[in-house]
């Protein structure tokens, strides 16, 4: 394992761009780039008492896996709608994602207790659509949002600020090496 610095410049490296746009499933694929991911998404939330991380789909479960098992939290994962999620009885819609389309997402009530001190973790953040929405899945629930983890940043300052996001590497980085 290796530091924050570290992980982040090994990943920066060797982030595999297709048609000129970062592949996220290419950093994936590479086993010493996936061994980093975890230590270095959970690094600034290490001394937050995370107990649960909460993952959007499609990626987020993925990275949300193994930020967890770092932090030692569970995992809860949150589905798009129309997704198999047995017992999902909590549905949120985000605002318009950049595609320009709602996502609606689904989880389980009691996936979430309001003891819970909650970190969302993605691979990517732009309009924040999606980790507001998972945000307010957790306030609902009456737990604890101390934050969000992501790959990739590619959204503005206020953005950022207002998700308390922390990431691993900037969009800008990857496409201008």
């Amino acid at each position: 394992m290796t530091d924050r610095a570290t992980a982040r410049a090994a990943v920066l490296a060797g982030f595999p761009l297709v048609n000129d746009h970062p592949d996220v499933a290419g950093v994936l694929r590479r086993p010493d780039l996936l061994a980093e991911l975890g230590p270095a998404l959970a690094a600034p939330y290490a001394d937050a008492d995370v107990s649960v991380v909460c993952a959007p789909e499609a990626r987020g479960p993925i990275l949300g896996a193994l930020v967890a098992l770092e932090l030692g939290a569970g995992l809860v994962l949150v589905r798009k709608d129309d997704r198999n999620h047995p017992g999902a009885d909590r549905r949120v819609v985000s605002s318009p994602t950049w595609r320009g389309a709602s996502e609606s997402f689904q989880t389980r009530s009691w996936d979430i207790e309001p003891a819970d001190r909650v970190l969302v973790v993605d691979d990517w953040v732009t309009t924040g659509s999606s980790l507001r929405a998972v945000r307010s899945l957790v306030l609902d629930a009456g737990a604890a949002y101390v934050g969000a983890s992501v790959l990739v940043r590619k959204a503005d300052d206020e953005t950022i600020d207002d998700l308390a996001v922390e990431w691993l590497v900037h969009f800008e980085e990857i496409v201008g090496r």
